[in-house]
């Protein structure tokens, strides 16, 4: 018998991130030298916001480029 398994948004947010987050690295390689948590909240929290990927990446560079990381709360 076959289990199937539900995969919910939050699962599809997580999985987002990660490849934004690979984006963002690019787009900035000194941000590697950033805590990882804070950053892949700050990323996770713009994805639950309903922003695409693009648009994630020019908000983390921008705020990070300016020493203002968003301080959301993550629901990772």
């Amino acid at each position: 018998m076959s289990r199937r398994i539900k995969i919910t948004a939050i699962d599809r947010i997580k999985s987002r991130t990660l490849r934004v987050a690979l984006k963002v690295f690019m787009a900035d390689p000194s941000l590697g030298k950033c805590q990882a948590k804070p950053l892949f909240a700050e990323i996770c929290s713009h994805l639950q916001a309903g922003m695409d990927d693009e648009q994630v990446v020019r908000e983390v560079v921008r705020n990070r480029a300016m020493g203002n990381p968003s301080r959301q709360l993550s629901l990772m």
